[in-house]
């Protein structure tokens, strides 16, 4: 099992800002728990997975514990299955398989897994999701981000995992709350792009707010994604 704790490189600007705004009121003093996903049914997965199946027996879910313990098993297109689930992203499967076969996609998540493991970093593996180039898949940030969320964890990195990053939620309400509080030079870069760069701003906002209330960012960014949806 690797180290606990992975390496990351904060961007100064967003690290700045992010220390003189914080998202979560002072009243929510308890992190919010994760989504714990949703029913479902491993019949529905025939042809995207990597065969042969090899599928837990009784009423499975699309839980965080699930997805962890397909990825420790190594069976990476049955993690991808729930991450899918897990994530609401059923409509955007086309986008994420694509003409890829389940061999493909399960050989390209075993090399992301060892990416991590050598570099304790998502850098490489973040390319090789989001990446154009013939041997990677294509994928948008919010997918990779996902992925690479569970990934991580069922590596062992539990305080500081890369954490989910979303449109509705944190791309249309937490970033515009964010960046309107700043102007001129004091404004960080945004979060839009699939760009590492981009995801590096968002993990370095998160990072620091989760150092405030001493969260892993597991945890901080299940309270973002809570508190920001309900105040909306």
């Amino acid at each position: 099992m690797t180290s606990s704790t992975m390496k990351w490189i904060s961007d100064p600007a967003t690290e700045r800002a992010a220390r003189r705004w914080f998202p979560i009121p002072a009243a929510h003093t308890s992190p919010s728990p994760q989504y714990a996903g949703r029913i479902f049914n491993p019949e529905r997965s025939s042809g995207r997975i990597a065969l042969p199946a090899q599928w837990p027996s009784g009423i499975l879910t699309s839980s965080p514990a699930a997805i962890i313990a397909e990825f420790r098993s190594g069976h990476f297109t049955q993690a991808l299955e729930l991450v899918v689930a897990w994530g609401g992203m059923a409509r955007a499967r086309r986008h994420i398989w694509k003409d890829w076969s389940p061999t493909v996609i399960e050989a390209a998540l075993k090399s992301c897994a060892e990416s991590v493991i050598e570099s304790q970093s998502i850098e490489p593996a973040w390319a090789m999701l989001t990446g154009m180039a013939p041997a990677q898949l294509g994928w948008s940030a919010v997918i990779s981000s996902k992925t690479l969320h569970f990934l991580c964890r069922a590596l062992g990195f539990e305080a500081d995992p890369p954490v989910a990053l979303d449109n509705a939620v944190i791309r249309n309400l937490v970033w515009p709350r964010f960046k309107m509080t700043f102007t001129g030079d004091d404004r960080p870069k945004d979060w839009d792009s699939k760009d590492f760069a981009a995801y590096n701003r968002y993990m370095t906002a998160i990072r620091v707010w989760a150092t405030v209330r001493y969260w892993s960012t597991t945890e901080l960014e299940a309270t973002l994604f809570a508190t920001a949806r309900t105040s909306a």
